[in-house]
Parts: C-alpha cells; sequence; structure tokens
C-alpha cells in the first residue's frame, strides 16, 4: 500500500534535514604553530559551481601525464623549446647532460660535464636575415651556443715575434716592435696591417683580437686606417691564443685559409674547420664571470651574470645576430644596491627580480642608450633565488618569507599560510645545505 502524498513530503523534508554540506578545501591547510590537523588537496584544482554545493565550489580532478621518453638519467633539470625555432625541437638539462629531443621522439646528445645542482636557463633567438638561429643555454656558470649549421672557426696560439705575419681569409697583419703606421698598411701580404707587439704574449694577442674587430686605439694598437676583417670575428681570447670564426655560417666557412710566417706561432689548421651540421661552443664572458639567467626580446638575449662584489645589480646584453658578449654591453639595476636573481621577459619589457625588489627594463633602439629602466614602476618586494617565472601577462615571485606573489599591474598575494609555511621550510632546509 502506498504512502500518502503528505507522508511522501514528510519524508524528503527528513533526507533534507539529514544532508550534510561537506566542506571542500580549496587547497593544503596546515598551521604547525596552532598544532592543527594537516588537510592535503592532491592533484584537484578549485571551481565555482553553483548547483553542487551550497558553498557553490567543486573539486576538480587534474587528469594525469603520460610519460613520451626518457632522456638521461636524470633527473630533469629544465625542459625549453620556441615556437619555430629548430623544427619545434625541445631542449631537455638532465642530469648533467644537454639533450635536443625532435618531435619524433629522436634524442640527442649537446653537451656532458655541466654544472651541477644549479638552475638551468635557455633563450632562442630567430633567423635575421641570412644569421641562422641560435640557442644560448647557462648552467649557472658556463654560457654555451647551440647551432644546427654551425660556423667554421679556427684558434692560433703561440708566442708571436716581431715580424711575424698572420693571414685570416687573404687578409694579412704583421706584428711590430716599431711604429703601426710605417709605410702604407693595406691588409695586402706585400703591405699588411700592422699590429703593435707590446711586451708579453698577452699584450700581443690582446692587440691582435682588437684589430681584427677593429676595437683598439687606431694608430696606437694597429695601423690608423686598418677595417674590420671581412671574414672573421673573434670568439675567444686569452694570455696565449685567439679563437675565430667564419662571418657566415654553414661548409663556405671551411674555405677562409689561415696561415702564418712566425716561428713560435701556429694555427690549428691551414682554414677553418667544423662549418656546417650542429654544433654546440662556450661563450667568453667578461672577466670570465659566470651566468646564472638568460631571456630573449626585441632579438637581444639579456646575460644576468653571478652575482658578487662590483657586479651587483649588472647585467649584459648580446646584440641581435651575434655570438659574444661585448664587455662594454651592459647596465646595473639603478633602484637599490640589491643582487638581480634572474630576468624574465614580458612583450617589449623583461624584469630584473632582485633580492629586495623588482626593477622594469625596455631596449630603446637608440644605439647610445640601447637600455633603459621604465620610471615609476618598481616594486619593493624581492625573491627567493630561482622562483621568479612568467605566467601569461604576470609574474609570479616568492620573497624570502615564502609568501608568493602575482605582480600584474600591482602586487597580489597569492598563497595561503599553509603554503607558505611548507615554502619556508624548503628554504631552511636549501639554505642548510649550502651553508
Amino acid at each position: 500500500m502506498g504512502r500518502s502524498a503528505a507522508s511522501r513530503r514528510t519524508m524528503d523534508l527528513i533526507k533534507v534535514a539529514l544532508m550534510v554540506d561537506l566542506p571542500l578545501g580549496r587547497a593544503d591547510y596546515h598551521r604547525s604553530v596552532a598544532k592543527e590537523a594537516r588537510i592535503q588537496t592532491r592533484n584537484r584544482y578549485f571551481e565555482q559551481n553553483p548547483v553542487l554545493t551550497d558553498g557553490n565550489s567543486a573539486l576538480i580532478a587534474r587528469p594525469a601525464l603520460r610519460r613520451w621518453i626518457y632522456v638521461g638519467e636524470g633527473p630533469i633539470r629544465a625542459v625549453y623549446s620556441q615556437s619555430g625555432d629548430f623544427s619545434e625541437a625541445a631542449f631537455v638539462v638532465s642530469g648533467n647532460e644537454w639533450y635536443r629531443v625532435d618531435t619524433d621522439g629522436t634524442a640527442t646528445l649537446l653537451q656532458g660535464g655541466l654544472q651541477s645542482g644549479s638552475a638551468i636557463s635557455m633563450a632562442a633567438t630567430g633567423f635575421i636575415g641570412t644569421t641562422p638561429e641560435y640557442l644560448f643555454m647557462s648552467d649557472g656558470r658556463n654560457l654555451y651556443l647551440y647551432i644546427e649549421d654551425s660556423y667554421a672557426t679556427g684558434f692560433i696560439s703561440g708566442s708571436p715575434a716581431n715580424n711575424d705575419v698572420i693571414e685570416i681569409g687573404g687578409t694579412y697583419y704583421k706584428f711590430t716592435t716599431a711604429s703601426v703606421d710605417a709605410g702604407s698598411p693595406a691588409g695586402t701580404s706585400a703591405n699588411p696591417w700592422l699590429v703593435a707587439l707590446g711586451i708579453s704574449s698577452t699584450i700581443a694577442w690582446s692587440n691582435f683580437s682588437s684589430a681584427l674587430s677593429a676595437t683598439g686605439t687606431a694608430g696606437t694598437t694597429y695601423s690608423t686606417v686598418l677595417v674590420v676583417n671581412p671574414s672573421v670575428q673573434v670568439i675567444a681570447t686569452d694570455t696565449t691564443s685567439v679563437r675565430v670564426r667564419a662571418d657566415i655560417n654553414g661548409t663556405l666557412g671551411n674555405a677562409i685559409t689561415t696561415t702564418e710566417t712566425g716561428a713560435g706561432i701556429a694555427w690549428l689548421a691551414g682554414t677553418l674547420t667544423g662549418g656546417g651540421g650542429p654544433q654546440v661552443t662556450q661563450v667568453e664572458t667578461p672577466d670570465d664571470v659566470g651566468v646564472i639567467s638568460l631571456g630573449y626580446i626585441a632579438s637581444y638575449v639579456v646575460v644576468v651574470p653571478a652575482q658578487g662584489a662590483g657586479i651587483n645589480g649588472r647585467f649584459y646584453w648580446i646584440q641581435p645576430g651575434e655570438t659574444t658578449i661585448d664587455a662594454l654591453d651592459f647596465a646595473t639595476a639603478e633602484r637599490a644596491p640589491d643582487p638581480i636573481f634572474g630576468v624574465v621577459v614580458f612583450g617589449d619589457q623583461f624584469w630584473l627580480p632582485g633580492s629586495t625588489t623588482t626593477e622594469v627594463w625596455y631596449f630603446t633602439g637608440n644605439i647610445d642608450a640601447p637600455v633603459q629602466r621604465l620610471q615609476g614602476v618598481t616594486f619593493d618586494r624581492g625573491t627567493w633565488e630561482g622562483t621568479a617565472i612568467q605566467v601569461k601577462e604576470s609574474m609570479m615571485i616568492v620573497d624570502s618569507d615564502g609568501g608568493v606573489f602575482q605582480i600584474a599591474g600591482g602586487l597580489t598575494r597569492v598563497s595561503n599560510p599553509a603554503i607558505e609555511e611548507r615554502i619556508r621550510k624548503a628554504i631552511q632546509y636549501q639554505a642548510s645545505r649550502t651553508a
């Protein structure tokens, strides 16, 4: 025998009265000071839902990820790709090794022996006319350059002597202890450009390097009318040698001749070699400083050196299409003398998060003043080293107290006490390991 309508309504009211509105935690919650129970939310994210509960909230399960490929021995320290570059390949640092991973799953080892335990940073450039795409990578100490269709290179070393002659691509240079303008220097076999020998091999090679790029003092370092070598550019100079690369990439650079007439100096080969095919080289840095962060903007590569006495706040840039750092291409964050921990690029601006402040800079297009700080946009909030990242049109930072902030027109705290406690413990643990 069925229940009456009134009886059914009574039972429904009883069911409603017995329903419990279970609170759904939107994030992990834990307060060790109060010794409260830990509430953990794993692999779910919060979303508003107007019909599911009285609290209008739902926790949506995050889809699981599936492994695509094993790369190296691990752990994976960085994965980077730039749409439009290198046939959409990804570049992976696994353990102390750097790999290129193509879309078909082929993994190619590029470089081993990387710095252990430090942050990895990569920045790729695109084609500029006939200049190929470049990929720069720093391992927290060294700066590396990967080129898919590489430049031919050459290496001359030894102890130069008076009247020694060096030829590169049909242009001739002669060391001299006399006037660098004696006779009629013209860069030919009969009338080489004259380069001051100096009092040591270190000075001689420095002067020769300056002569190739015409960056020394004309009339003192080399002949007054000397011009830039049309075939090569210098990529490294030290106390006993100079390393050069062809101005054109690919196999054509292998035909550039390299000869010498001095008994105490020698090229590695009679021509530049190694042009064409993939290649990784190490980029020389001013004063041999380490590199901790890279960013690409407006065809420039921003290079943040390891901070320390005398260079806190300093950053360099690599000119469009170039593969070396000019020691004079640098600027210094102005707002405070704190060290900067990296560079984050937003559109046509780049941000420099430091230990106590965050500054915003941009490239002006003015050759005499290429970079400028954006006035009036400085945040008096420092970051924990290595935590600043770009998320769409904003930057996320973690300060020294473990707070997570979003910078997008203003400063917004996005962390809660539970998250901050966990971050502080991680910071303390890291500090204890490096102490």
